[in-house]
Protein backbone atom coordinates (compact mmCIF):
# COMPACT_ATOMS: atom_id res chain seq x y z
CA UNK A 1 0.00 0.00 0.00
CA UNK A 2 1.46 2.95 -0.74
CA UNK A 3 0.66 6.52 0.63
CA UNK A 4 -0.22 10.04 -0.85
CA UNK A 5 2.90 11.89 -0.04
CA UNK A 6 1.98 14.92 2.59
CA UNK A 7 4.42 18.20 1.96
CA UNK A 8 5.71 19.85 5.06
CA UNK A 9 3.88 23.29 4.85
CA UNK A 10 6.90 26.39 4.60
CA UNK A 11 9.08 23.27 3.24
CA UNK A 12 7.90 22.73 -0.64
CA UNK A 13 11.53 20.25 -1.12
CA UNK A 14 10.14 18.28 1.53
CA UNK A 15 7.39 15.61 1.90
CA UNK A 16 6.63 12.34 3.89
CA UNK A 17 5.45 9.55 2.51
CA UNK A 18 5.91 5.95 2.15
CA UNK A 19 6.27 2.69 0.07
CA UNK A 20 4.36 -0.44 0.95
CA UNK A 21 4.23 -0.22 5.05
CA UNK A 22 1.55 2.01 5.96
CA UNK A 23 2.63 0.41 9.95
CA UNK A 24 6.23 1.88 9.49
CA UNK A 25 4.24 5.43 8.15
CA UNK A 26 1.75 5.43 10.75
CA UNK A 27 4.00 4.62 13.53
CA UNK A 28 6.66 7.46 12.14
CA UNK A 29 3.92 10.21 11.66
CA UNK A 30 3.33 9.10 15.84
CA UNK A 31 6.52 9.42 16.26
CA UNK A 32 6.35 13.46 14.60
CA UNK A 33 2.94 14.21 16.77
CA UNK A 34 4.88 13.19 19.80
CA UNK A 35 7.92 16.18 18.53
CA UNK A 36 5.02 18.66 18.50
CA UNK A 37 4.11 18.15 14.51
CA UNK A 38 0.41 18.37 13.49
CA UNK A 39 -0.43 15.78 10.58
CA UNK A 40 -3.15 16.66 8.76
CA UNK A 41 -4.37 14.00 5.76
CA UNK A 42 -3.08 16.26 3.25
CA UNK A 43 -0.25 17.76 5.19
CA UNK A 44 2.38 17.87 8.01
CA UNK A 45 2.87 21.24 10.02
CA UNK A 46 6.35 21.50 11.97
CA UNK A 47 6.46 23.27 15.14
CA UNK A 48 7.00 26.70 14.37
CA UNK A 49 10.71 27.02 15.96
CA UNK A 50 11.81 24.20 13.98
CA UNK A 51 14.42 25.23 10.78
CA UNK A 52 15.01 22.69 7.96
CA UNK A 53 17.85 21.00 9.83
CA UNK A 54 15.44 20.17 12.81
CA UNK A 55 12.44 19.27 10.46
CA UNK A 56 14.98 16.68 9.19
CA UNK A 57 16.50 15.37 12.35
CA UNK A 58 12.76 15.04 13.38
CA UNK A 59 11.58 13.07 10.94
CA UNK A 60 14.96 11.27 10.56
CA UNK A 61 14.78 10.23 14.66
CA UNK A 62 10.82 9.29 14.15
CA UNK A 63 11.29 7.25 11.18
CA UNK A 64 13.89 5.26 12.85
CA UNK A 65 12.24 4.82 15.92
CA UNK A 66 9.20 3.82 14.07
CA UNK A 67 11.49 1.06 12.11
CA UNK A 68 12.85 -0.44 15.17
CA UNK A 69 9.77 -0.95 16.82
Amino acid sequence: MSTKPLPIIGYPHLALAAQEDGALFARTTEGLRMTGFKIHPDHVVPPESFDGRQIITAITAAFQKARNR
